[in-house]
């Protein structure tokens, strides 16, 4: 068999899955072309799939081998992190990036992983330059936003979801991280007219109790009673899961005085709308590029 119908039948292995295959046939044709980059970057690549030590050994002999090669670089980068080596992972993808300043894919790995080492003001214009690139990649965009929340800097983090929320006005994720923020930033007013447009857009089955929810989180921080009040009272309504009976328990006691039995504390009442929120956006993160 020659060394480049070994290289197809492994990258065939790799395509399909079968990633310790891809790693035994590459291993096989390196013991007889130990230079040959396809085979290296092969070895390299399913060794880092299956979690083997030192893979990237492979991918760093293939970049010694050919240093201009930007995907080889990328899958090092990869590899390293797999290996929890941050650091030289950060080195890898901007070693790709320098050699392919354009691509959008290896910018974001970068601010990922430099955040994740430490570095968050490499980690922010990694990403920078990847909305720069590529203004309509919308994973770029949200990359700059959970890197910007991350980093607890919400007056650029909200900047970043409305500027996210105008490029995809259909994305409830969009309107759920505005309307968060906006409540970070003690602006009720505004967080309760994102949460109004989370419910129009937000179409998911069940999904409707969260949006008001939050609505009703916003008027409480307004201390507006009569209106947290009917709003519960719908919540209340559509909640096949009673995970509203304290929040109007609480507003009851606000507008009309306390009851015979304690009513829930503001804190509990916190603490339900809070996890309310974190339900709602689980649910929406699933299967979506956040950081």
């Amino acid at each position: 068999m020659t060394t480049e119908t070994t290289a197809a039948d492994a990258q065939a292995h790799f395509d399909n899955g079968d990633f310790q295959a891809a790693r035994q046939l590459a291993e096989q044709g390196l013991a007889e072309s130990p230079e040959d980059v396809s085979l290296l970057r092969l070895a390299g690549k399913s060794g880092a799939e299956l979690t083997i030590p030192d893979s990237s050994s492979f991918l760093r002999k293939a970049v010694e081998l050919e240093p201009e090669n930007a995907d080889a670089w990328r899958e090092l980068g990869d590899a390293l992190l797999s290996e929890d080596k941050l650091k030289d992972a950060v080195g890898a993808f901007r070693q790709a990036v320098e050699l392919r300043p354009n691509d959008v894919a290896a910018l974001v790995q970068l601010a990922h992983t430099a955040y994740a080492s430490g570095d968050p003001e490499d980690a922010i214009g990694a990403i920078r330059q990847a909305v720069e690139r590529d203004p309509q990649s919308l994973g770029a965009r949200r990359a700059l936003l959970e890197i910007y929340r991350a980093a607890r800097r919400p007056e650029e983090a909200l900047a970043a979801a409305e500027e996210l929320a105008e490029s995809d006005p259909a994305d409830p994720l969009a309107a759920l991280d505005m309307a968060e923020l906006y409540l970070t930033l003690d602006h009720p007013v505004d967080a309760s007219a994102a949460f109004s447009r989370l419910r129009k857009i937000d179409d998911e089955p069940d999904h409707e109790i969260y949006a008001v929810h939050g609505m009703i989180e916003a008027e409480i921080r307004r201390q507006r009673w009569r209106r947290a009040l009917d709003l519960s009272i719908e919540a209340t309504r559509i909640d096949r899961l009673g995970r509203t009976t304290d929040v109007l328990a609480y507003v009851v006691a606000q507008v009309f005085g306390p009851a015979d039995r304690p009513a829930p504390t503001r804190e509990e009442v916190d603490e339900a709308l809070a996890a309310s929120r974190a339900e709602h956006r689980r649910l929406h993160e699933e299967g979506s590029l956040v950081f």
